[in-house]
């Protein structure tokens, strides 16, 4: 036999194993159907976000666009001369020089001047430089703040980058060019006049700039060079430097680094260096990034896999089971048993190829939905349609090897058929299950959750401080530790569900005929059971986890939000700062009290003092009160994201800024900063003379304030580090009344106290409880009546709506996902449970059983099932979030309600449309061919 023939041969029963497959999935119509639509909804979800998620990485062409539009590079100078400097080739931000061991430049010198970059480029080329600004500017309600850029934004070099959309560049400094929303903003047209303050004078804007990577609603308005800050020279160090007509490449930016410039360059970013060719450490940052979202993605993959895994090869098995008398002629007449295996794989790999199929068109279709829905005008939202047919390619090739090893097990246990019983038709009884199995599955279930915990205690070793990853390999592991141990506490509790699903089968089925026959079938048919439970398990253990990482995330984002007064409160500060950096107070209290009165509402307003604390440039020695805090409070500052990590009390305790720590005032404005009725031993300390501390770290053994009388020099600039003795300190009797949440203020009494002590309170703050939060519109308002009663000098004024919550949104969404899942999975998984259980359901129908009795049967078979698999998914799923919760890492916040529409709802509404959903089969002629 020649080597083609013997490869024909070993093809050949692939073949035709292919041809029975295609000619089964075709056949067997509503089961094919189903397996495909198990496998296109996660497939369907790869492809969605690989489409959405590549469409947000912006190719080379793409960066070059939106960061220099037709510039060949853009210039910062951010050092002197340092021969050490180095940059990345695409990432100018990203940059190192030399170090000593204290962490400061070698090189280079805090009072050494910059190089101006013109000397740096031939004389031939054209720098044109951008200059970042703000700007106050009056609009159709009031005044508000914009961010302005300076330079000829409109220079048609700068396409598509900026482009002119409409109107004229300007030609002088009086006129102005505006964004679209601006432009609604500031409630004019092409060719009208605005005023811009500080100083005072009115601008024509002549007309329409877009800016590709603002979104829409961006407000921002755009100059020539000095026309807001009014200084028309190029500043090095302070203007971005846009390079024309001449390109750089990588050794003509490595000659500008060691000149204290990075650089962004056209020529580096098409042709960058080879990796290793430059000596550039990597970033722990973006590798820690990198590598927890391909831990992440690995994890979703997994997840698909599992679930696809459970439920296509249920469908497998109920098909092979199906085509037993099919598969045992095939043996009869010669077929090897690799022939049986083949025919049933074979199903997985045409029946993935069409589920592959289908996700992808799906996916895709839903990723360009979303994207059309969700774009903001931003060029660097979504930096192109970035469609990756090669990807798409993959996930189908995906799909099909998902079908294939879902297959292996059913196929596995076809090619050991009983070919003489198969042939007669025989049914297989239940093989009986070993009691070994239930402590297996309880040792996994173990391993499960040490393995979790361990992660957890991993994560809490790679942290230096609070918010600083020290090791962060340490911390990559924890992660995929905390996300694996759950997934293998899955597999025990699938082992020992069967004893589970025994023992509520034994309190069910006293609940009547079909609770009972429901309760027998699940128990003896575990081949169809389990996958139902297993299913609904994965899904609302995902759901759950993502919920409780969420809430703990949110719970976090809500505990580190900085409050300076109570939720629904407006605070106007009533001083104003000179160019020499002084302070001045403004006496304008009452009308600042009546303006939002009449303007905003407010319905309680009070006028609080404070003791002013020193101004920034004090050089004397004169004393300034300082309120001490207990000894043992301490905050030491840690490098990082979250350098007031390492504190015992709120930052802002430590810091002697510019706002009274001592405010003084009446009972009711007290009630008013606390936003609550003052306790009754806060008004007798205040009655007697004493100070209520909004935080016990304020407050001594001795149940005193003290107040050191400091040299103010020392509570300013550089003086804050130095340990000076106080001059004299006075003690106050003091209790604690702390807010709701933390605010920005520290210590109250009432004025005669304070004066009595040798304090000089002044008139400082406005606050005011308001009805409803206020709008752009309002804000407008507000600051133009405040410019008016000062004569041009902004106040600071904020209102306190509270840190935003994202799980209220994100939270439901999510639970909405799920759900479709869920419901998919149930569908799929009951449907076949219902098709391998026909014989069953004609049974029942020839002996006269009534329709409502099926319903009942399938209404309890979908709250066993679901019920335990929700519940096993829950109770899992909140298990890494417990024991990151026990060890410090992240608040166990999960949102209850969400949570319990999840893992209680979820059965309810499948059971309910189980029982709605079940037509019992009729005893007819061809339903009688099912009982033979």
């Amino acid at each position: 036999m020649t080597g083609r023939s013997r490869r024909r041969s070993r093809i050949a029963p692939f073949r035709a194993a292919l041809r029975f497959a295609r000619r089964d999935a075709w056949a067997a119509k509503g089961r094919s159907a189903l397996i495909i639509a198990m496998v296109a909804i996660p497939v369907a979800g790869l492809s969605g976000v690989a489409l959405v998620g590549l469409s947000m990485v912006p190719t080379v062409d793409e960066t070059v666009a939106v960061e220099l539009g037709q510039a060949d590079a853009r210039i910062n100078m951010i050092s002197s001369p340092d021969p050490s400097m180095i940059q990345s080739p695409t990432r100018p931000d990203w940059h190192q020089v030399e170090l000593d061991s204290a962490g400061v430049p070698v090189n280079t010198r805090v009072d050494a001047q910059l190089v101006d970059p013109v000397t740096l480029v031939p004389a031939d080329s054209t720098l044109i430089a951008l200059r970042s600004a703000d700007v106050t500017i009056a609009t159709a309600t009031g005044i508000t703040g914009m961010p302005a850029v300076e330079g000829e934004t409109w220079n048609a070099g700068f396409q598509p980058k900026y482009v002119l959309r409409d109107g004229r560049a300007p030609e002088a400094n009086d006129e102005i060019l505006v964004t679209k929303a601006a432009l609604d903003r500031l409630g004019v047209r092409v060719g009208s006049e605005v005023t811009v303050l500080d100083p005072e004078r009115s601008v024509t804007v002549v007309g329409v700039l877009d800016a590709a990577e603002y979104p829409d609603s961006k407000l921002a308005i755009f100059g020539r060079l000095g026309a807001f800050t009014s200084d028309t020279e190029q500043r090095v160090g302070q203007d971005d430097f846009y390079l024309f007509g001449h390109g750089l490449d990588w050794p003509a930016v490595e000659q500008l680094n060691q000149s204290g410039a990075v650089v962004l360059s056209k020529s580096v970013l098409l042709n960058p260096p080879p990796a290793g060719s430059y000596q550039l450490q990597a970033s722990a940052e973006l590798q820690g990034v990198a590598t927890t979202v391909v831990t992440l993605t690995a994890a979703g993959v997994a997840f698909a896999v599992l679930e696809v895994a459970l439920l296509a090869g249920a469908a497998f098995t109920v098909g092979a089971r199906q085509q037993q008398r099919t598969l045992a002629t095939v043996a009869s007449v010669g077929g090897y048993r690799r022939t049986l295996f083949q025919i049933v794989t074979a199903s997985g790999l045409v029946l993935g190829f069409a589920g592959g199929l289908v996700g992808v068109a799906l996916g895709v279709t839903a990723g360009s939905m979303f994207m059309a829905l969700s774009r903001d005008g931003s060029a660097v939202q979504y930096w192109g349609y970035h469609l990756s047919i090669p990807i798409l390619v993959g996930i189908v090739l995906f799909a099909m090897l998902i079908g294939w090893i879902a297959a292996l097990v059913p196929a596995w246990t076809a090619s050991r058929l009983d070919v003489l019983a198969a042939l007669r038709g025989a049914r297989r009884p239940q093989a009986v299950r070993r009691a070994g199995r239930r402590w297996i599955g309880i040792s996994i279930i173990v391993a499960g959750v040490a393995m979790t915990a361990g992660g957890a205690l991993a994560g809490t070793a790679s942290f230096s401080a609070p918010g600083m990853i020290d090791n962060s390999s340490l911390y990559q592991l924890s992660i995929m530790l905390v996300l694996a141990g759950p997934v293998l506490a899955q597999v025990g509790a699938l082992l020992v569900a069967p004893v589970v699903l025994s023992a509520l089968a034994a309190l069910v089925s006293r609940l009547g005929t079909g609770a009972r026959l429901a309760a027998r079938d699940v128990v003896r048919n575990r081949s169809r059971s389990l996958p139902v439970l297993a299913a609904i398990m994965t899904t609302v253990f995902l759901g759950t986890i993502l919920l409780a990482f969420f809430g703990g995330s949110d719970q976090a984002s809500r505990a580190s939000y900085e409050r300076w007064n109570a939720e629904g409160q407006i605070m106007v500060d009533l001083n104003g700062w000179t160019d020499e950096s002084t302070q001045v107070m403004y006496p304008i209290a009452p009308e600042v009290s009546t303006m939002l009165r009449d303007q905003f509402g407010a319905k309680k307003v009070s006028v609080l003092s404070g003791v002013h604390p020193a101004s920034p440039g004090t050089t004397d020695s004169s004393p300034q009160p300082l309120v001490a805090l207990r000894p043992e409070v301490r905050c030491d500052l840690v490098s990082g994201p979250n350098p007031a990590g390492a504190c015992d009390a709120p930052f802002w305790l430590f810091s002697k800024g510019t706002a009274p720590q001592i405010w003084t005032g009446t009972v009711d404005d007290l009630a008013l900063i606390l936003d609550e009725e003052v306790s009754a031993d806060a008004q007798r300390a205040l009655r007697a003379g004493g100070a209520v501390a909004l935080y016990p770290q304020y407050v001594q053994d001795d149940g005193t304030i003290q107040i050191e009388w400091m040299p103010a020099s020392t509570l300013v600039g550089d003086g804050q580090n130095q340990k000076v003795a106080p001059l004299s300190t006075t003690t106050i009797d003091a209790v604690v009344q702390q807010p709701a949440h933390p605010i920005h203020f520290g210590v109250f009494m009432l004025e005669s106290t304070a004066i009595s002590h040798g304090l000089e309170p002044v008139t400082f703050r406005v606050l005011a409880s308001l009805a409803a939060p206020l709008d752009d519109a309002d804000y407008d308002k507000m600051w133009g009546s405040l410019r008016s009663l000062t004569g041009g000098t902004d106040l600071l004024a904020r209102y306190e709506a509270g840190p935003g919550s994202t799980i209220d949104t994100s939270g439901w969404a999510l639970v909405a996902v799920a759900a479709l899942v869920a419901f998919g999975a149930a569908a799929v998984a009951l449907g076949l449970a219902r098709a391998d259980g026909r014989r069953d359901d004609v049974t029942l129908s020839a002996v006269g059983a009534h329709p409502a009795l099926r319903r009942n049967v399938a209404f309890w078979q979908a709250v066993l099932l679901t019920g335990t698999g929700a519940v096993l998914g829950g109770i899992l799923g909140l298990l890494g979030p417990t024991m990151l919760a026990l060890v410090g890492l992240l608040p166990f916040a999960p949102p209850w309600p969400q949570v319990a529409l999840l893992v209680l709802g979820l059965p309810v509404i499948i059971a309910v449309g189980s029982w709605i959903l079940t037509r019992p089969a009729e005893f007819e002629e061809r339903l009688q061919r099912t009982l033979n």
